[in-house]
């Protein structure tokens, strides 16, 4: 099937679906209308008021709205079915009416006065609930609430965000895609990590998802974003505390997969005054015996050679995290506020290697690999920040930040060789050695100003400053002494620099219709050698990167958004950089100094109807650059994998959210996300041309029981799909989680099971015939694991206001989340 008749099809079935499924809807709703009116206690109108039409089962908001000048209320258009009404307003206690029903004939319901009462609680004694889907998709993002997620808990970030609508996760080579495309920046807490996806990889596998809010996926970031990155965001939202006094939460973690999984977690909060002092400290330790298998076969004078490697790995991994920041009101308009964020990550490896080479079938060598890594990353990272609000309506920020990485990676082989008869040959003993300490200074400035009660603008500055020094070795054991090999030795050195300058502005036109538009400029200066070889890499490059988002609410059921993004992806240090890792003497991990920046230019349409979404957007993406791609040496039978730019990547992505709510124990959350891609590579100067379809299903069930009993079964399904000139193979994961809460909601005990049915194996296949290139893998880098959590609450938990700290899209915000 040809690329623009999947898509062609792929769009009539998808639109049947919905259009079934929402003439299903509109059939069953009558034309209905309630009214009604808000007084005080005297009988005078109040304005202003807040009004809500919740269902009287489950006490779910239907729609709301504020009273008129005459206190007055009116709901159009309103399903058959038993409802409430609840108003409150500033000064007066929350109000509802009694439970009424709306028939199928009957077309307007009028429900009289409804009167508020002064308030007489204290607001101390007032306790705030609300329950989040675990899965809410939004205009520009798709936010996942870890906190509401019961089969999360005991989980590492990395694996919340693997099981995530639309994510891949390739633990072999560290890299993160999002919607088939590579270019993911990760951010915490709304600011840029600025670290090599590698580390960040490891990071996130060592964080714990008990330390975490929620994680925004962020597919079309709007000017005010940094321009790189062509997937788009992924924001990683830790927990903040916002009581009074001092309070704070804890939770260990105790199971047992491929090997022993722990981790515990505590986070104190002090507020008092104008201070505001946070940490929290997380601890993980992982151990797993991942199994990793590859064939390849090439052809030479008419001479097959098929190579077959399986490795026994045995992997530890340790993380610790931690950050320590206080917030001062220096006045009513001014904070200051520093934070210190610091985490270690070791990754620890013993690993056998079984390696045959045959040629026409017959077995011609054998080599037998022990092989020892140790790959440890470290950080220190210090911002400060000074936020000054003007007025309610003006509001000036600045950032600076200060972060150091290091990444330490000795590896050792000690490799025997075997004749065909299995007979030793010879002892071969290497290692390999990679230092790369990595400092980046960056500073911004934002200003944002409501310049009309319709127009906000938004405009700021930011520079970056970041470099590295990458020192390579590669020795061999000699004559009792180890010995440098110059094909593997080098000491690189980068120094980068961008700065950015951007603008932007936002208009409500009316109730109904809003933009916001805005250009984002950047020019950089990147240049990398070594002391023998000056200027590998030396760039200087400019760019404008618009963007532009249209919201056309048509009515109270129907909404319609367009944005137009242009984006790039500079490449990674890491990718860089020209480390080495052997897996066997004839196979060779690498970085590419020779990597080209990427644009990609992308195009989005939303249609949401209630609380479905389905989405559409197209993607074209020049030198697009995808993870480590195979290159096999038919004479030396020698393979080398590194990362590549593609010459063009195209992508049309169609995305379904519909969530379910069955009554009020029941509810399901299904997102689908269909993609249809094009990749034109170039394997050794020979154009190559792959297309592929492919679906990813992700579905959650949540069940509320009596005695504070929660279950929650997830799971979701990949089909095969491009990865650069390689197919992955179809995979996917079954999880269970069940929660108990206890003494007073303050603990919970949460049972996880996570990949149940063992499926979450990883499957890469490139095969082009004509190239001479075939090359398989199977890698299964975990197995079913049962974790069991213990979460706590302790301290003062008065509830107390917010400080707010407004971000530049507040008025977007709002508006999203009324819809």
């Amino acid at each position: 099937m040809s690329f623009s008749n999947f898509f062609h099809n792929s769009i009539i079935q998808v639109t049947l679906i919905l259009c079934s499924i929402f003439i299903h809807e509109s059939v069953c709703t009558a034309q209905s209308k309630i009214v009604g009116q808000v007084v005080d206690k005297t009988g005078k109108a109040i304005v202003n008021a807040n009004v809500l039409l919740l269902k009287s089962v489950d006490s779910s908001l239907v729609k709301g709205m504020v009273s008129s000048q005459a206190g007055t209320y009116s709901f159009e258009n309103i399903a058959p079915g038993n409802y409430l009404i609840s108003s409150t307003c500033a000064s007066h206690a929350q109000r509802y009416t009694s439970r009424f029903s709306v028939g199928n004939n009957k077309t307007q319901t009028d429900l009289g006065q409804l009167k508020l009462m002064e308030a007489t609680l204290q607001l101390g004694t007032v306790k705030v609930t609300a329950r989040r889907p675990v899965f809410e998709q939004k205009i520009d993002r798709l936010v996942i609430n870890v906190e509401n997620s019961i089969t999360a808990a005991g989980n590492t970030a990395l694996d919340v965000l693997e099981r995530s609508p639309g994510v891949i996760i390739d633990r072999q080579n560290n890299t993160i895609s999002m919607n088939g495309k590579d270019g993911v920046v990760i951010m915490m807490n709304g600011k840029l990590t600025n670290m090599p996806i590698a580390a960040a990889v490891q990071m996130l596998a060592g964080m714990s998802s008990g330390n975490i809010d929620k994680i925004e996926l962020i597919t079309t970031p709007p000017a005010n974003f940094d321009a790189e990155g062509n997937a788009g965001f992924i924001n990683i939202v830790l927990k903040s505390n916002d009581n009074v006094g001092t309070n704070g939460s804890y939770s260990a973690t105790l199971g047992y997969g491929q090997g022993l999984v722990s981790g515990a977690n505590i986070s104190l909060n002090h507020r008092k005054g104008k201070i505001n002092v946070y940490s929290d400290l997380n601890f993980s330790q992982v151990k797993t015996t991942p199994l990793l298998a590859f064939t390849r076969r090439t052809s030479n004078n008419g001479v097959i050679t098929e190579m077959y490697s399986s490795t026994d790995r045995h992997v530890t991994q340790t993380n610790f995290t931690g950050r320590l920041g206080v917030d001062y009101q220096l006045s009513r308009r001014t904070i200051i506020g520093a934070l210190f964020s610091t985490y270690n990550n070791k990754f620890s490896m013993t690993a056998l290697n079984h390696n045959t080479i045959k040629k026409d079938d017959q077995l011609d060598t054998t080599i037998n690999i022990v092989n020892y890594e140790t790959n440890r990353w470290k950080n220190y990272s210090g911002n400060l920040n000074l936020q000054h609000n003007f007025n309610d309506d003006e509001r000036l920020s600045l950032n600076v930040d200060n972060i150091y990485y290091t990444n330490n990676q000795p590896v050792e082989y000690f490799n025997s060789y075997y004749n065909n008869a299995g007979t030793f040959i010879y002892q071969e003993d290497t290692r390999s050695g990679k230092n790369t300490p990595i400092n980046l200074f960056v500073s911004a400035l934002d200003y944002s100003k409501k310049l009309s009660k319709k127009v906000t603008m938004e405009s700021g500055a930011k520079f970056t400053n970041s470099g590295f020094t990458n020192d390579v070795t590669y020795e061999k054991h000699e004559q009792s002494q180890w010995v440098k090999q110059p094909a593997g030795t080098a000491k690189y050195k980068l120094d980068e620099k961008y700065a950015a300058v951007y603008t932007s502005f936002s208009i409500a036109f009316n109730e109904k219709t809003s933009i916001k538009a805005g250009v984002r400029y950047e020019y950089t200066v990147s240049n990398l050698g070594t002391a023998e070889i000056k200027n590998i890499v030396d760039r200087q490059y400019g760019n404008f990167f618009p963007s532009f988002f249209l919201s056309r609410k048509l009515d109270d059921n129907n909404s319609v958004n367009f944005s137009y993004t242009r984006r790039i992806t500079r490449p990674t240090f890491n990718a860089l950089a020209p480390f080495t890792y052997y897996s066997n003497p004839y196979s060779l991990i690498t970085g590419n100094p020779a990597l080209q920046p990427a644009i990609a230019n992308m195009v989005k349409g939303d249609y949401i109807f209630r609380k479905y979404m389905i989405s559409i957007s197209y993607t074209k993406e020049d030198n697009a650059i995808t993870g480590f791609q195979p290159k096999i040496d038919s004479v030396t039978n020698k393979m080398v994998a590194s990362p590549e730019n593609l010459v063009d990547q195209k992508i049309v992505s169609l995305i379904i959210s519909v969530p379910v709510e069955v009554n009020k124990w029941w509810s399901m959350q299904y997102n689908i996300t269909g993609l249809a891609q094009r990749v034109n590579a170039l394997y050794k100067k020979e154009p190559v041309t792959l297309q592929q379809a492919n679906f990813r299903i992700n579905a959650t069930q949540k069940f509320k029981l009596p005695k504070e009993f929660s279950i929650e079964l997830s799971g979701f399904y990949q089909s095969r799909s491009l990865n650069g000139i390689s197919v992955m193979q179809q995979y996917g994961s079954l999880d269970l989680g069940i929660r108990k809460s206890l003494s007073n909601k303050k603990g919970t005990l949460v049972l996880n099971g996570s990949n149940l049915l063992n499926t979450f194996l990883f499957r890469p296949f490139a095969n082009l015939p004509e190239q001479n290139l075939y090359n398989r893998g199977n890698l299964r880098f975990f197995s079913r694991t049962v974790k069991l959590t213990y979460s706590r609450n302790f301290g003062n938990n008065k509830l107390k206001s917010k400080r707010e700290r407004p971000t530049a899209g507040e008025e977007e915000k709002g508006r999203v989340q009324a819809q």
